[in-house]
């Protein structure tokens, strides 16, 4: 279910190489850069699936971050976020938005705990998600985090189904920055 887009990742690797051999431009006083900046991919289980009728189900499903960069920390170069809960549910409720707390495995063996809040928007037919909220502990503890996840056009057609909507995957980009 896992979705990779390797040219993404290129993409991010190769505009990340452009900016870090540019001539450096002078940073504005209230400007935070990036510690880390992440490109992946989400995916998300529903047991059972999720219908137009609320019922309380399973959700699990990781964060995967396939390629990280950074120039302060160049050994976080990817995490795995794997994530379990329970949940009231049903498909007209899916992107109500949230919070919850999620540990990131990074890459050199080290974790970042951090605590979010999330809310969705339509873009197009697409729906996309902003989770933002800082590192209470671990690695980076005191950063602040933004996931953004891209859910594309997915077939909500399931709801209508006796096994409902089983799951989705999307895209993700992570920045991780000092407050």
């Amino acid at each position: 279910m896992t979705k990779r887009i390797p040219l993404a990742a290129g993409a991010l690797a190769l505009a990340l190489t452009s900016v870090a051999a540019a001539p450096a431009a002078p940073v504005a006083a209230s400007a935070s850069p990036a510690l880390v900046t992440c490109v992946g991919s989400t995916t998300v289980s529903f047991s059972p699936g999720l219908t137009d009728t609320e019922q309380t189900v399973s959700v699990s499903g990781q964060d995967t971050a396939d390629l990280c960069v950074s120039l302060t920390h160049p050994q976080l170069t990817g995490f795995v976020a794997p994530f379990s809960g329970t949940a009231t549910q049903s498909c007209t409720s899916l992107f109500a938005g949230g919070s919850g707390t999620e540990t990131l495995h990074w890459s050199d063996g080290t974790t970042s705990t951090w605590q979010y809040t999330n809310s969705f928007s339509n873009v197009n037919g697409t729906k996309v998600g902003t989770s933002t909220g800082p590192i209470t502990s671990g690695t980076l503890a005191g950063a602040d985090v933004t996931q953004t996840i891209t859910f594309p056009n997915f077939d909500l057609a399931a709801c209508s189904t006796p096994q409902g909507l089983t799951g989705l995957s999307g895209l993700d980009t992570w920045t991780l920055t000092r407050p």
